[in-house]
């Protein structure tokens, strides 16, 4: 029928030589018009030849290129015109450029296809038929060429891995298996490593937000590498080496020639065309397909502007695969106050671009990004495809700083505004943009900020009904808040931030003109400058293994969040304004306001949240920021449920209910791999106002597709736990870094340090430079590690000297200098205190620490425990608490035997100063005390006379 129809039963069009398909033939290849449009059909094959008309199958043209100067020819006719792809993989010399000569017409649109049936292959690399020869032990080389762009190496059509340090690991999530920089030198020296300015380092950003790559400079003689940062993340200056922003602890050296030491490693020389080998067991290097990866592009379309822009041209059913790597061989470009860099390129790239459509499509290994959209696009869409293990992100819609009013970027923040008018600059970004029905995972296997779709300075994206799973950072981020608008639903989203952290599988930032403003009312006021529409995160099914499924990180703001399904994790809200969290279930997790500015407008209602804590704020007083939380209903399978201190007296929760949710499908308890939570006709939760949200939507709804893992359940939580237990600090209340959830409120990635939480106005710590949210990350140049590790550094600075402290405000390090105080200071019994002996335990509120200091205490029952507090003043007092069952201690000073003292009493009493002493000289000094008799010994502060 096909031939029959581009041939004999065909007309000709005047003038061109192109066989039209008759309206009678639309249901046939070669006619995807309305039957009452003919369409102008074109073919290419592998066997054809560019010499033919490429009117029929049985004449096919030779090249892509050839079809489009055909197809350019055709369009003059304003009919529709469809470029049939026989099946067979098409090595591209060069990128298929296409400009405003090759658009179609709205409702005629140029359309390239694989022939039905076939599979038809772009690749970015060339196919090689190599003469091996053993090289030594089971490497084999051969060669093939000088001077190659060879980035990549296909055996069979999967992805051999460059030769690299450590050995790649599949069962290592982080890059693969990684190592340390310290051994990567001891490595590099000990195999004496040769053209090492051939090869690369990757490793994670110095915070893990991502991924740190870079181009090897030298090598010294002790082994150590220099190197050059390609620019692969936007946030170095949150690094302490701004040039060199990586984790020390997370480093990989690739294309190294002595590194060439396990199956499916290679290696490239381009000097002198060498091509090294060692295939894995059972390969048979003589038969195998051999193929490069050379081009970053396969298709590039390219408008001339906004105004004339390439249009409705779409593509269809083809294999996008073996391009280059992206990453070492293109620049990057940071994206204002949002933490991604982007190298603005892809397999498929759309620039000036309208009404171009990629639909049914396959993205297999490609080096780089799958599909971008960059600056003006309009009406585009992506649909219905596979991307697979992607060297970077699958889809990115990223606009144009020139169309941005006030742009801040990390170098240079604008503080106060030029421009106040709503909205973009100019129409240099892409808006009303489809990705639908796709499958994506494994992306971001060389970039590490990565995603299945990252959306920046764009408008009205909607991601709808797409599988995305297994990435080292997001499934679905958006960089900014220019200018909303953006829609996600029904997606299912799991097993994401599987390499990096302080993340979520959905993830935002709203760095946008009003963030670097100076108070909450103005920040307020212009929160809405950018984010002109809101951001709709809707009906989605999104599992996550840590705190939160869906991160509205720094000034996220405008956000409708409803009938999501949120799995093993829940919502954080931080530092923004104007977010409803409405009608979604939230299993095993907990809702986060984090840093909240005053009257913040956010609206937490009719959600089910299944969580013995249904909140976890830090830095968030809802005093102040007067969010609304109401008709929610709160379920632990019948045990607890803890709401924060004060909530019903802000106001909150009012008329919420703990109560049993009656899921239809039972209880997630007891089924944690439940994935239906339908509630039933007589669930207390739709009395509250809650509906039902659809379970059979989720993601691309294909056969076999992958889904997420069960619930974990978490552990009964501490109200207060050691590390998480307040301290006073010059008036200022401090803990160590105890939880996730700190950490990411403060912006780092380890819990190293001393968190300020509180720093009242006109406390001593205020006057000294500090606040609230402050870390001190180190005292006179030695690094704070653990909480006790800053005690030991504070407690033996002299009363009235200078200390200089290092500490991570507001995301950036900054230095205090501050005046140690004088005078008497009480310390907490967690401040430094040694304690040695098997019998000790610590007592919170919640264990027996209410009414003593802080409301906790240190306890043993062991004879011969000792505690030991070192301190600089003149005197000690030991606070502790006396009873019947306290015993006797015996008190040493500086090593000496000073007394005994007897806290036994007969009634309880707390806080009492059972030793004391004064007039010591000035300086340095230990305390020390031991169990020497009755049932306890308890330690509850100190206080030190200066």
């Amino acid at each position: 029928m096909v031939r029959a129809l581009a041939g004999a039963a065909g007309v000709l069009l005047a003038g061109t030589g192109l066989a039209v398909a008759p309206a009678a033939a639309a249901q046939q290849p070669g006619d995807t018009a309305p039957a009452e449009r003919p369409a102008i059909n074109l073919y290419v094959a592998p066997d054809g030849s560019d010499g033919n008309a490429g009117r029929s199958a049985q004449q096919p043209l030779a090249s892509l290129q050839g079809a489009q100067s055909a197809a350019r020819r055709a369009t003059r006719s304003g009919l529709p015109v469809h470029v049939w792809i026989k099946g067979g993989s098409y090595h591209l010399g060069r990128t298929l450029q296409f400009d405003d000569r090759d658009s179609g017409r709205p409702g005629a649109p140029v359309t390239y296809s694989a022939y039905p049936g076939e599979k038809v292959v772009l690749s970015g690399g060339r196919q090689l038929h190599p003469h091996w020869s053993t090289y030594q032990g089971g490497i084999q080389v051969a060669d093939v060429g000088s001077g190659l762009s060879l980035d990549g190496l296909f055996v069979d059509g999967q992805r051999q891995t460059l030769a690299r340090y450590p050995n790649y690991d599949p069962g290592t999530a982080v890059l693969g298996g990684s190592t340390t920089m310290q051994d990567l030198a001891a490595e590099a020296k000990a195999k004496g490593w040769t053209d090492v300015t051939a090869g690369d380092v990757r490793a994670l950003h110095c915070n893990t937000w991502g991924g740190a790559s870079f181009h090897i400079t030298g090598m010294a003689a002790d082994g150590s590498l220099g190197m050059k940062w390609v620019g692969d993340n936007n946030r170095n200056l949150a690094c302490a080496n701004p040039q060199l922003p990586y984790d020390a602890h997370h480093v990989v050296a690739e294309g190294i020639l002595q590194e060439l030491d396990a199956p499916g490693e290679w290696y490239y020389a381009s000097g002198t065309g060498k091509l090294y080998y060692y295939p894995p067991a059972g390969t048979d290097v003589t038969r195998a397909t051999v193929e490069t990866a050379e081009l970053d592009e396969l298709v590039h379309l390219a408008g001339t502007s906004a105004e004339a822009p390439v249009h409705d041209l779409s593509f269809s059913g083809i294999t996008f695969t073996q391009t280059h790597r992206t990453l070492f061989d293109h620049p990057y470009e940071g994206t204002q106050l949002g933490d991604w860099a982007v190298a603005r390129t892809g397999a498929v790239y759309l620039k000036n671009a309208q009404r171009v459509t990629v639909t049914g499509a396959t993205f297999d290994q490609v080096g780089g990004n799958g599909v971008f959209m960059d600056g003006y696009n309009d009406h585009n869409t992506v649909s219905d495809s596979t991307f697979r293990d992607s060297g970077a992100t699958d889809v990115q819609v990223v606009g144009s700083e020139s169309a941005v009013r006030d742009p801040s970027t990390w170098q240079h923040m604008v503080t106060a505004l030029d421009d106040t008018a709503p909205g973009p600059k100019t129409q240099d970004y892409p808006r009303d943009i489809t990705i639908s029905g796709n499958s994506m995972s494994g992306m971001g296997v060389f970039e590490k900020q990565s995603a299945g779709v990252n959306i920046s300075m764009s408008r009205r994206v909607t991601v709808s009904h797409n599988t995305i799973h297994d990435s080292p950072r997001s499934c679905v981020n958006i960089d900014d808040g220019t200018w909303g608008g953006h829609v996600v639903e029904f997606n299912d989203m799991f097993d994401c931030v599987k390499e990096t952290g302080d993340h979520g599988p959905f993830n935002s930032w709203g760095r946008d003109r009003f963030w670097p403003l100076s108070d909450d009312a103005t920040q307020r006021a212009y929160a809405k400058l950018d984010v002109v529409e809101p951001n709709i995160i809707r009906n989605n099914r999104i599992w996550h293994s840590s705190e939160w499924a869906i991160d509205l990180d720094d000034g996220s703001g405008n956000y409708q969040i409803t009938g999501n399904l949120l799995l093993n994790a829940g919502i954080k809200l931080r530092d923004g304004f104007f977010r409803t969290v409405e009608n979604n279930v939230i299993v095993g997790g907990s809702i986060y306001e984090q840093v909240s500015h005053a009257d913040n407008g956010d609206v937490i209602r009719h959600n089910i949240v299944l969580s013995p804590q249904p909140y976890q704020n830090v830095l968030s007083d809802p005093a102040v920021a007067r969010y609304v939380a109401d008709d929610n209903l709160f379920w632990n399978n019948g045990g607890k449920v803890t709401l924060p201190g004060n909530w019903a007296g802000n106001g909150l929760d009012a008329h919420s209910a703990v109560s049993d949710p009656q899921f239809t499908a039972g209880s997630p308890w007891q089924h944690p791999s439940m994935t239906d939570f339908t509630v039933s006709g007589t669930s207390p939760a739709l009395a509250l106002g809650f509906t039902n949200v659809p379970m059979d939507r989720f993601g691309d709804g294909r056969p076999g597709e992958a889904t997420p893992p069960a619930v974990t359940w978490p552990a009964p939580p501490v109200s207060v736990t050691v590390d998480s237990q307040p301290e006073p600090l010059m008036g200022a209340t401090a803990s160590a870094v105890y939880s996730d959830a700190v950490m990411s409120s403060v912006g780092l990635s380890d819990h190293d340090g001393l968190y300020l939480a509180a720093v009242p106005a006109g406390s001593y710590a205020a006057a000294q430079g500090f606040q609230a949210a402050d870390v001190i990350r180190a005292v006179n140049g030695t690094a704070v590690t653990t909480r006790d590790s800053f005690w030991r550094l504070y407690n033996v600075l002299p009363p009235g000297s200078t200390v200089t402290a290092a500490v991570w405000r507001h995301q950036a390090a900054t230095t205090v200098s501050f005046t140690k105080p004088t005078g008497d200071q009480t310390y907490n019994d967690t401040a430094g205190v040694e304690y040695t002996g098997p019998g000790w335990d610590w007592k919170g509120p919640d264990r027996g620490g209410a009414n003593s200091y802080q409301n906790d205490l240190y306890a043993t029952t062991n004879h011969g425990d000792a505690f030991s507090y070192t301190f600089n003043g003149t005197g000690v007092d030991l606070v502790s608490e006396t009873n019947s069952d306290e015993g006797t201690v015996d008190i040493y000073v500086d090593g000496t035997l000073l007394k005994t003292v007897d806290c036994a009493t007969g009634t309880r009493q707390y806080q009492q100063t059972v030793y004391s002493l004064t007039g010591l000289a000035p300086g340095t000094h230990i305390v020390k005390g031991v169990m020497t008799g009755g049932s306890y010994m308890i330690v509850d502060a100190f206080t030190v006379h200066g």
